[in-house]
């Protein structure tokens, strides 16, 4: 039976600790789609502050407001807001109780620092092995 292997990650966004076995690995940074949302939102926030700080994104700005006066009377204070709320009660389940699992599929594991490199040809390469030996090459 092959051990499954779990690299620990500590989201960008809440600092919570999550693991991602090989299989369901991509690269993830966050641990869940609000992390990544209120993160990606803060990064526009960002760029966007940065922007108007220069005299197209003023002039941008000023024309913005002009037209947003103009159609003033037609927005309440009930709209809701664009910015996502965000779930800052995180639950962090003690690793000594329960064994580590992938965050995405769920399967137990053993945590590792980085996962091993794959040889040339991954999975097949045994089967392309095989053929080459029952040809007798």
């Amino acid at each position: 039976m092959k051990i499954l292997l779990l690299k620990e990650i500590s989201c960008k966004w809440c600092q919570q600790v999550f693991h991602v076995c090989q299989h369901c690995w991509r690269g993830q940074a966050y641990c869940s789609d609000t992390c990544r949302q209120a993160a990606q939102s803060e990064s526009r926030r960002k760029a966007q502050q940065k922007y108007r700080q220069t005299q197209k994104g003023k002039e941008s700005h000023r024309q913005a407001e002009r037209r947003r006066r103009m159609r003033q009377g037609k927005k309440t204070m009930d709209d809701p807001s664009s910015t996502p709320d965000v779930d800052y009660a995180k639950v962090h389940l003690n690793s000594i109780i329960f064994p580590p699992c992938c965050h995405f599929c769920g399967k137990t594991g053993s945590i590792v620092g980085h996962f091993p490199r794959r040889g040339y040809g991954g999975r097949y390469l045994d089967t392309f092995a095989a053929s080459i030996v029952s040809m007798g090459g």
